[in-house]
């Protein structure tokens, strides 16, 4: 009889060992998923595109809740995208949707279209766009229930070249 039970144990803290295991691996492979927008970006494209490109060259599965960036310009806020979260298989990628907000699109659209052309060189505004920078967070959990994030900031160039970078899947 003591050794029915003892089997019962064993099997069952393998069960729980394995499943937090499993669990945790998505600490490893959902901060290292990469997105990109999923056609040509340039900051204009945030207003009405609302797709991006989420690839994961890990190993193991991933599972993200969110993921969303806030345009900060000379430290105030321009708007934030912010898509929902999926689950991405090892080495391949997925497409999720999201939404730009911001207090007033039509101020964010005049001011994107100035930023992409300072951007690209052409220099028609008074501009800087060394001025701007991008916050992008990452949420998702462990396992199942502990909320973590992971978040990154960029200049604007370096968001514009992640955007538009080809990812491994």
């Amino acid at each position: 009889m003591a050794n029915k039970h003892t089997i019962i144990v064993i099997v069952s803290i393998i069960v729980i060992v394995s499943s937090l295991g499993y669990s945790s691996l998505n600490l490893v492979s959902a901060s290292s998923l990469q997105f990109k927008w999923a056609s040509d970006f340039d900051y204009l494209s945030v207003l009405y595109g609302k797709n991006m490109a989420v690839c994961n060259d890990s190993d193991y599965p991933a599972s993200f809740s969110k993921y969303e960036f806030i345009i900060f310009y000379d430290s105030k806020q321009i708007g934030k995208f912010t898509a929902s979260g999926t689950a991405v298989q090892p080495h391949s990628g997925a497409q999720i949707s999201g939404k730009f907000e911001a207090d007033d699109k039509q101020v964010s659209q005049i001011f994107f279209s100035f930023l992409d052309t300072e951007i690209q060189g052409t220099d028609v505004t008074r501009i800087d766009a060394d001025k701007m920078r991008v916050v992008a967070t990452l949420e998702y959990s462990l396992f199942w229930t502990i909320p973590l994030s992971v978040t990154h900031e960029y200049s604007g160039q370096e968001f514009l070249e992640m955007m538009n970078k080809d990812t491994s899947c």
